[in-house]
């Protein structure tokens, strides 16, 4: 074929000597410059691989016909495994919208109290009681039955400038959850409420919108976490607690900044972490603690050799290779220190989503802006950050949207995915963010009374239980 190829015109005969030396390298080479550009795949990969074919037919028509012969035998084996895997993922997802419509949900307010002296370690503790793996223990809950461990959203909601705390749970945690969460806030006011998405009929002809889902920022492993309270000290109590500085400060901030006909919404989507899993199996795969184990290997070998680049003798290369994690630089320490942490805490796969809108005429593009850079606040060098990802961020080049056609549906998609709490199993499947319950209390918890955000809803006054030697009046 190398011979016939050398006769083609430049143009087949580049890229198909292009494709005959394809390798996975040059294929993530490729894949990476697809995505500076914002190329879809859905929709860029079906066209390229049709001109491949046209291209193949033309410089060898029997090569590809044979493939294609090929093809047309496996099939009797290859097409009944497909259309079984189609199946089960189509079974699957039709029992998990019967249990999720069987199992009613409810939304709670928190008001905060009007004194918080507890750090974010007590929120941690609440969170810990939140980690519950079960409802899908056995095979047969989980294929037959279609149940699935609690979900539950954290928010931070601003409805025309007014800032509240919610928790979306299944109705049957409720008294449990309550429980909970007055053992480590007793001075809290805990209410079920009325859903504040479910109030506002959102439509494009009326409302603009802006807002994204996150993730952990680059290859390193998930198990690097952000920065967290334990970083800033807000879990000492200090003898002058308005030196601490709680970075939730900025979110509360500029949730109170907006106005009327104004909305800013904040949603952490948490469920246990379990196993890897497909549609009701198991799989052996960890890509949480793996991957972490790795990071802490490659950072510690890359320290070795770094030091035994530093001698010729082999008999002091030997002994350097013994000294391990005192090789390390303090960014290399401190990674390796935040990763080993977080394989000690209790993991929650997570979904991130902000949402900004409001009417036309009062919307706020620079809002906008901070959707963007929403979480920057817990960024830092040597640690991990939250990045966005879906959504209606993406958006840069003409290409990627004709007519404001895809925005239009993502924003719609955006709204109607907070207001449902989708994205763990219905009616949608993302791709979890890892979190420890360290990394979650840093990012929602109770803000201490030294934060005088005004429009955070607060106690009023302190509730006491009665004295215990109150007489009582006889009748």
């Amino acid at each position: 074929m190398a011979a016939d190829l050398d006769k083609k015109p430049w143009i087949v005969r580049v890229p198909l000597q292009a494709l005959l030396l394809w390798t996975p390298t040059e294929a993530e080479r490729f894949a990476k410059w697809t995505n500076g550009w914002a190329f879809d795949p859905l929709a860029t990969t079906p066209v390229v691989m049709s001109l491949l074919i046209i291209l193949a037919g033309y410089a060898d028509p029997k090569a590809v016909a044979a493939t294609f012969a090929v093809l047309v035998y496996i099939s009797p084996i290859a097409l009944p495994m497909g259309l079984f895997f189609a199946f089960w993922v189509v079974w699957i997802r039709y029992l998990r919208h019967a249990f999720w419509f069987n199992n009613p949900t409810i939304l709670l307010e928190i008001q905060l109290p009007a004194e918080v002296e507890k750090t974010p370690a007590a929120m941690e503790l609440f969170l810990a009681a939140l980690w519950n793996s079960g409802g899908e223990t056995t095979f047969i809950q989980r294929i037959w039955k279609g149940q699935f461990r609690p979900v539950w959203s954290l928010e931070i909601a601003s409805n025309e400038g007014q800032v509240r705390f919610y928790l979306h749970l299944r109705r049957a945690w409720k008294n449990i959850v309550e429980a909970r969460l007055y053992g480590q806030y007793p001075e809290a006011k805990i209410t079920e409420v009325d859903d504040y998405a479910s109030k506002i009929n959102f439509n494009l002809d009326e409302y603009e919108a802006f807002g994204s889902e996150y993730e952990k920022g680059g290859a390193v492993a998930q198990a690097l976490p952000i920065r967290t309270y334990v970083d800033y000290g807000l879990h000492m109590s200090p003898d002058k607690p308005e030196q601490q500085v709680d970075p939730i400060t900025n979110t509360l901030e500029l949730f109170g900044s907006i106005g009327k006909d104004e909305y800013f919404w904040m949603q952490i989507i948490i469920r246990a972490r379990k196993k890897d899993e497909w549609y009701g199996f198991y799989k052996s795969h960890d890509q949480f603690a793996e991957p972490a184990k790795e990071e802490i290997k490659k950072i510690t070998e890359g320290a070795i050799k770094r030091a035994q680049g530093l001698t010729d003798d082999e008999a002091e290369k030997k002994k350097v290779g013994t000294r391990g994690a005192m090789l390390l630089t303090g960014g290399e320490k401190l990674r390796v220190e935040a990763i080993e942490r977080s394989l000690t805490k209790l993991i929650f796969e997570c979904g991130f989503r902000t949402l900004y809108f409001a009417k036309r005429k009062k919307y706020n593009g620079i809002n906008a802006g901070a959707i963007i850079r929403f979480f920057d606040a817990f960024r830092y060098p040597d640690y991990n950050a939250l990045g966005v990802t879906r959504g209606t961020t993406y958006f840069d080049y003409p290409w990627q949207d004709w007519d404001d056609i895809r925005k239009s549906i993502e924003k719609r998609n955006l709204f109607n995915n907070y207001k449902n709490r989708a994205y763990f199993y219905v009616p949608l499947d993302q791709a979890p963010v890892f979190m420890t319950t360290e990394e979650l209390a840093t990012l929602w918890h109770l803000p201490s009374s030294v934060v005088k955000t005004p429009a955070l809803d607060r106690v009023t006054s302190r509730r006491a239980e009665a004295p215990p030697n109150l007489p009582v009046a006889s009748l």
